[in-house]
């Protein structure tokens, strides 16, 4: 009898200990990917606590959530997403099922979006076939920053003035950048340069660049499409390949080897984004022409 009641009372205590360690600590955001959570981490501050649902290393067009972020995501208040990224086609709609009460804001709201054909201003839901990657661009981190900045005030509008003066010091800091960038692309030789994945388009839009991709429409390339890239880089002499670091060389490879070029890893996912731009602008300015 003792050892059923001593038995009795560890389950309570083990309970309780689940219990409480099942209750969110701190108000909860959810951003789909790093830089995203950069810009969440510099406006929210220590109001909220920002959990990015893409972790490093992973792809943000197949990405599925694991058990853990599902439980989180239950406990969350909003989710900031890009708006287009392939994974979010598919899980949006489950978060918010799962969680009436999660408020769903796209950063992409109010940016000159690239199509397939053409440029648009506009909603998420009223285009198809958008480049997803805006946060590549200073330019659009403006904006970007603005809707976090928005959605901050909609959800926690006690805290208005804290997260309109935590926005100004942001936006400084994406100007700076801005500048930086700007200067070391000043005086390039090519405006073209080739990227495995079509991560740069905003980039190179905004800056007065254009991008040859080798992946196509999200596929692995064909030998067609792999010889049409490998005569733009004759043609223009393009003598480097960027390429990011959670995908395949091989056919990166291919092509270096066909223009004798080098290849030159980024990573525009990465968290620090400042970092990661400017270190991408210096990139194109260093490389061999």
């Amino acid at each position: 009898m003792a050892r059923i009641i001593s038995y009795c009372l560890l389950g309570i205590v083990l309970a309780g200990c689940f219990s409480e360690s099942s209750k969110p600590k701190h108000n909860i955001l959810f951003v789909s990917i790093l830089p995203l959570k950069y810009f969440a981490d510099k406006i929210a501050g220590d109001n909220f606590h920002v959990e990015v649902t893409v972790p490093p290393g992973a792809g943000p067009e197949t990405y599925s959530p694991t058990p853990k972020q599902m439980i989180m995501l239950n406990e969350a208040q909003a989710y900031f997403s890009i708006g287009y990224l392939g994974f979010e086609q598919v899980w949006l709609a489950n978060f918010k099922s799962s969680n009436s009460k999660l408020r769903i804001f796209a950063s992409s709201n109010n940016l000159d979006l690239i199509s397939e054909n053409h440029h648009h201003d506009g909603e998420p839901q009223l285009l198809k076939g958008v480049d997803p990657h805006i946060w590549s661009s200073p330019k659009c981190a403006r904006i970007i920053a603005e809707n976090i900045c928005s959605g901050m005030i909609e959800i926690d509008p006690v805290n208005k003035d804290q997260y309109q003066k935590n926005l100004i010091h942001l936006l400084s800091e994406i100007n700076t950048v801005d500048s930086t960038v700007t200067n070391l692309l000043k005086h390039i030789t090519s405006k073209k340069f080739i990227i495995f994945h079509p991560a740069l388009g905003y980039f190179a839009r905004d800056y007065g660049l254009e991008q040859l991709s080798i992946e196509f429409e999200g596929k692995i390339p064909s030998p067609k499409h792999l010889q049409r890239v490998i005569d733009a880089a004759k043609k223009e002499h393009i003598r480097f390949i960027l390429i990011q670091k959670e995908f395949d060389k091989e056919n990166a490879e291919i092509i270096a080897k066909e223009i004798n070029s080098s290849i030159i890893q980024i990573d525009p996912l990465d968290y620090n984004w400042p970092e990661q731009m400017i270190d991408i602008a210096r990139k194109l300015s260093e490389t061999p022409k």
